[in-house]
């Protein structure tokens, strides 16, 4: 049996290991997931070392504030049910206004390392690793982020966008029309920003935000990337020829760092599911049940997570996910030189 690739290890590894053990998805659709290289693989392999070693070697970033927030919300949320006390319960007891506790709980408003303290006792947590770790969480949820210099110069939306990005542990990104802010050179990048309307001043600081982006997510220690560019986005002149061919260049010099991969969608593969949707997805290695979508096309932008839909809702992150996959199994093909530069 002919050896797999590097690629084909990493997408089937991705495929395995995509949604923790407690999402409602079981090992035979992953499996079944695993289609044109799951005749290369024994079903006793998916499970490998060879495989495991894809996820447990990629270092993850470190987890910004916004989304500790979010851990800490859902986690003294859970401790308050486990006490079986409502919110206005705790609130009374604690001669707290009802709208304190909402809002710690909703994550609107940051918590202080001593009403951390008060709400553990008050739920029975006295473990001292446990009131560590979520002190420590609480601490970390109050520290500014890293892009704090760039709030002036982006929405409250790409905000948060930012923060799951700077948090994953896993990125899946199509892109039907440009290239990936994460795989962009400087000067498409300022092409691109440019032809926005965004004025000078804003160009210059959005740019090096993006390459602030880059310079902590992409690079051979960083969290795993998975990229599907449809043809047009290599076909699509943006700038000078110059400028494209660097940006192949720097396609082709990413696709061969061990945590990044990129495929590419022909056009002789015709339609297929969300054609003309942008999409990113993400996944944490603190909550590997949870998924958070970001989605952008003719209606705007919007960012929604799995566990906030729920099971019945229509289209869920992993509804994406699956998508994803599809398009990555029938019709993506890895980058190559050839591809992008066609015969020179």
């Amino acid at each position: 049996m002919a050896a797999l690739s590097q690629q084909a290890v990493r997408l089937a590894a991705d495929r395995v290991h995509a949604v923790g053990p407690g999402a409602a998805r079981d090992l035979a659709l992953r499996r079944a997931a695993l289609s044109g290289v799951s005749d290369r693989l024994e079903a006793t392999s998916l499970l490998t070392d060879n495989i495991t070693r894809v996820r447990t070697e990629t270092s993850v970033p470190q987890e910004e504030p916004g989304f500790q927030r979010a851990r800490l919300r859902d986690r003294l949320k859970k401790a308050r049910e486990s006490a079986g006390l409502k919110q206005r319960e705790v609130a009374e007891q604690l001669d707290w206004s009802p709208s304190k506790v909402i809002r710690i709980e909703a994550g609107t408003v940051g918590v202080s390392v001593t009403d951390v303290r008060v709400l553990l006792t008050h739920y029975g947590i006295t473990d001292p690793e446990q009131v560590q770790a979520l002190t420590d969480i609480a601490r970390e949820a109050r520290r500014p982020p890293w892009w704090a210099p760039f709030r002036t110069w982006v929405t409250q939306e790409f905000e948060t966008y930012l923060g799951y990005e700077s948090s994953a542990s896993i990125l899946r990104s199509f892109q039907p029309d440009l290239v990936p802010g994460l795989l962009q050179t400087e000067e498409y990048a300022r092409e691109v920003l440019m032809r926005l309307n965004t004025g000078a001043e804003r160009t210059e600081q959005l740019v090096q935000l993006r390459l602030e982006r880059q310079d902590r997510l992409v690079h051979a220690d960083g969290p795993e990337l998975f990229f599907i560019l449809d043809e047009s986005v290599i076909r699509r002149t943006v700038g000078s020829q110059e400028t494209m061919k660097r940006q192949y260049e720097k396609l082709l010099a990413v696709n061969e760092m061990p945590n990044v991969t990129v495929l590419t969608v022909p056009f002789s593969a015709g339609l297929y599911r969300q054609l003309r949707t942008t999409y990113v997805l993400f996944q944490f290695a603190d909550d590997e049940d949870e998924m958070v979508a970001y989605l952008e096309n003719a209606n705007g932008e919007v960012i929604f997570s799995e566990k906030a839909l729920g099971r019945t809702s229509q289209h869920r992150p992993t509804d994406y996910l699956d998508d994803f996959w599809e398009v990555e199994r029938e019709v993506a093909n890895e980058v190559t030189r050839e591809f992008l530069f066609g015969q020179e």
